[in-house]
């Protein structure tokens, strides 16, 4: 296999993704379009949204970016296989920066984040009087979603099926010609 330096840049953005992701994620929680304050001012699918897209163009940009890259690096010419090479490296390093970083946000920054959900859904859910047992349902399921576990699992998996879907469209069309 190629060595480190051919895919340093590659790993360099996946951590550059995955920490604009979390500089994203805590500056919606701060404008109260994510989290518990989201939740009481019915904001949160805004937020959510705008979440949701950013981190899949902030991946996109920097696997296009990455290849682009690579491709002036080798005088405009790229194999589809290199192209994928580097995408994928990309897309392993986001997924496992992102990790990390979701680790540090449920259990160091803020590990009060999940009864601080849990609090407000509930306050919501009995002000618009749900029955308190499937009020109780629905804080078990979101006790469990909110967990760092299953965050990182779908922060990881989430990252490494985007990215290597976006790869190898982008592969495609940045690969060089050869006739």
């Amino acid at each position: 296999m190629a060595n480190f330096r051919n895919y340093k840049s590659a790993i360099f953005n996946g951590l550059a993704v995955a920490l604009a992701g979390s500089v994203l994620m805590v500056s919606l929680l701060g404008l109260k379009l994510i989290g518990p304050k989201a939740i009481s001012l019915e904001t949160e699918m805004i937020g959510g949204t705008i979440l949701f897209l950013m981190l899949y163009l902030f991946l996109l940009f920097a696997i296009y970016l990455t290849i682009k890259k690579r491709k002036e690096y080798n005088g405009q010419k790229i194999t589809f296989k290199d192209a994928l090479l580097q995408g994928t490296i990309l897309s392993i390093s986001t997924a496992l920066f992102s990790v990390v970083l979701t680790y540090l946000f449920y259990e160091i920054l803020h590990p009060n984040y999940v009864s601080d959900m849990l609090n407000s859904l509930q306050t919501k859910m009995q002000r618009i009087n749900v029955e308190p047992e499937k009020v109780q349902q629905k804080l078990a399921e979101k006790k469990e979603y909110y967990s760092t576990s299953v965050q990182s699992f779908y922060s990881f998996i989430g990252n490494l099926i985007t990215g290597i879907s976006f790869t190898l469209l982008l592969s495609f069309f940045l690969k060089s010609n050869s006739k």
